[in-house]
């Protein structure tokens, strides 16, 4: 992007072909299925607008965003370890690199605040192809849902109570969920241009980024810790 963050300002990587695979979830960010929400209850009065406020609390993120990753993909019952670095400016400019155990680019996912494209790195291989086409995902930030916030500007939506007592609020583009506690977001559900991306956040305990990110595309699972400042 011009004039906009390059691959040299990402966080260095810490640390064969078969490692090409686990970049295919992060391209697929790009192809991912429609699914179906799950059941829930609406709220209404008092504990609707008190579930609107914290979903509002939850998007404070300062920009700008620096993070490292150690990560894992799950592709077709295989287990394969990847690196990430992200480097946002703010939400209409940012960068994720993915690179091989050995610290070699494999591909960088860019995110312009309204397209996200996936280019290919100099240890590319075979994958991604060169003409995978930019998705039109708004005003998306990938920094901010790796900091365990919502990846949309929160702007209104439905709230609702989930079985577990935590709450939930769907809007056009984003679903949010609380955890049982209603203290911190757990898990959102991402309408990316009509594609469906699944994000949750295990063992969170704290308004902090979370050490760790799980991503669900097209069955395949990638998981992402979050390296010591």
């Amino acid at each position: 992007m011009k004039g906009g963050t390059s691959a040299k300002d990402l966080p260095a990587a810490r640390g064969g072909r078969r490692f090409l695979a686990a970049s295919l979830p992060f391209a697929l960010l790009v192809a991912a299925g429609a699914g179906c929400a799950p059941v829930r209850q609406r709220l209404i009065g008092e504990e609707a607008r008190t579930a609107a406020t914290f979903f509002v609390s939850t998007a404070d993120v300062s920009f700008p965003l620096r993070a490292s990753f150690s990560g894992i993909a799950e592709l077709s019952g295989r287990t394969v370890p990847f690196l990430a670095g992200l480097s946002s400016r703010n939400a209409a400019d940012e960068i994720l690199g993915v690179y091989d155990p050995m610290g070699r680019a494999v591909l960088f996912l860019r995110n312009d605040g309204g397209n996200v494209s996936v280019t290919r790195g100099p240890a590319a291989g075979d994958f991604p192809p060169g003409d995978i086409r930019p998705v039109d995902a708004g005003p998306l930030s990938v920094g901010r849902i790796l900091s365990g916030a919502p990846g949309y500007p929160v702007d209104g939506g439905e709230t609702a109570r989930a079985a577990d007592g935590g709450w939930i609020l769907a809007g056009r583009e984003q679903t949010l969920f609380s955890d049982p506690s209603r203290r911190l977001l757990s898990r959102a559900e991402y309408d990316i241009s009509g594609k469906r991306v699944i994000v949750t956040y295990p063992g969170r305990d704290s308004p902090e980024p979370p050490r760790t990110v799980e991503v669900e595309v097209l069955g395949n699972r990638i998981v992402l810790r979050r390296d010591a400042d």
